[in-house]
């Protein structure tokens, strides 16, 4: 009796187990861990072994197989975007020389001047003109030294042209008055010479 008994509670068990299980819940989930986990507490088991139909088996791996091919998919489509995005970035590496080629090229041309036909920093053409305009400025002033210096020579030397020219003409009046006053003696002394003479 306590046989039979252990067996309708075995069996009652057993049914009671298979009636609450549903082979096809797993499909309501939407991650494939959770539909692995739901999949594995529905299959039937007895004894400590799973038994799974062959359509159930098929089942999954096409639910597998098509999550695998979304995520595949997916990849793919992401990896086209990231290549979409490397080349965009590529051709705005290319644009940004290219932009950046230009303007160097175009502060090259507002900081440059043409000079003689030839093109010359601004800055260099600026020293350079600062320089030569400072060395006419100390050449002006060397000359005007020496200007001043000759004026200076020529007042001096002017001056003493005429103290000379004073002096030689004060020589002359005074040599003349010599010779005048030389001659009056001499004649005189002829004078009284001939007089003597006829005297005798």
């Amino acid at each position: 009796m306590k046989r039979i008994f252990a067996a309708v509670v075995l069996v009652f068990v057993v049914f009671n187990s298979f009636a609450k299980k549903d082979i096809n819940a797993w499909k309501q989930e939407q991650s494939l861990p959770r539909q692995y986990e739901v999949f594995k507490e529905n299959l039937n088991f007895w004894n400590g072994s799973y038994f799974l139909k062959e359509d159930q088996l098929d089942d999954f791996y096409e639910a597998l197989t098509d999550t695998i091919g979304v995520l595949e998919k997916s990849a793919e489509q992401k990896n086209t975007q990231i290549r979409d995005l490397n080349s965009q970035i590529s051709s705005k590496d290319a644009q940004m020389n290219t932009l950046q080629e230009q303007l160097d090229e175009s502060l090259k041309l507002q900081n440059s001047i043409v000079f003689l036909g030839m093109k010359i920093d601004k800055n260099v053409y600026s020293v350079t003109m600062y320089l030569l305009i400072a060395g006419v400025l100390v050449l002006a002033g060397f000359v005007f030294l020496l200007y001043k210096r000759s004026l200076s020579v020529t007042h001096r030397t002017k001056k003493d042209y005429e103290e000379l020219k004073e002096e030689y003409e004060t020589h002359k009046k005074n040599a003349l008055e010599r010779y005048t006053k030389m001659n009056m003696e001499l004649h005189q002394t002829r004078l009284e010479l001939k007089k003597g003479s006829i005297k005798s």
